[in-house]
């Protein structure tokens, strides 16, 4: 009798967290589709701006909406499985850079992101690698940017974009004036980062950080 018992209050149990797996991703998926939609909405928006500047911040905003709706989709229990949320991204970078312009390669390690952590490396990402494509490559450049993350003994980790593009003069008044360099240092904050920008003769920008 009481083993029937615990076999059923084990059943249930059992049956309790499929049905809660199974709320988890359908909420997982709601949310992905509705940062989609946002996202697209600034993309079409964009195409109808008068001025050059509203129309670039226009497409910035959703390229990062959109980056943070991909990265949904690779939420579990135990935090976010941001490898899997780089590959995905992979090809939707590489269609921005152009056909026959830069591809962007993959070196990274297996890291499961406590949420909020995760989502700040995904705009790092968005846009590092952004920058790269959108500057690093002009006049029919070709090339590779590569995404590297990696962990050490001290239980840090370390992401890098680099790039083979073209480099830039930090101290140049575009260089200081880029809002995207801005943008990643305060973010770096939020996940305890270190910061670092080598930018001749091309770009390799380093991220340490704790989770």
């Amino acid at each position: 009798m009481l083993v029937d018992v615990a076999v059923g209050r084990l059943q249930q149990m059992t049956d309790d967290s499929r049905l809660d797996d199974a709320r988890a991703a359908e909420l997982r998926h709601r949310t992905a589709n509705t940062f989609q939609l946002m996202s697209a909405l600034a993309r079409m928006r964009s195409q109808r701006a008068g001025e050059p500047e509203a129309r670039r911040q226009l497409v910035w905003m959703a390229d990062a909406i959109g980056s943070l709706g991909a990265l949904e989709r690779h939420r579990r229990d135990e935090g976010v499985d941001f490898c899997a949320y780089l590959e995905e991204m992979i090809p939707v970078w590489g269609r921005r850079g152009g056909e026959g312009r830069a591809k962007v390669a993959l070196e990274v390690e297996p890291i499961m992101a406590p949420d909020q952590a995760a989502s700040t490396l995904a705009l790092i990402v968005q846009e590092l690698v952004g920058n790269a494509l959108a500057h690093g490559y002009g006049e029919g450049r070709s090339g590779v940017v590569r995404i590297c993350l990696s962990s050490n003994e001290a239980g840090r980790y370390e992401l890098a974009v680099i790039d083979d593009g073209c480099g830039f003069d930090p101290g140049s008044p575009a260089a200081r004036e880029r809002f995207g360099l801005w943008f990643v240092r305060s973010l770096a904050a939020q996940v305890r980062g270190d910061f670092k920008l080598e930018t001749r003769p091309s770009v390799t920008a380093r991220l340490a950080f704790s989770l």
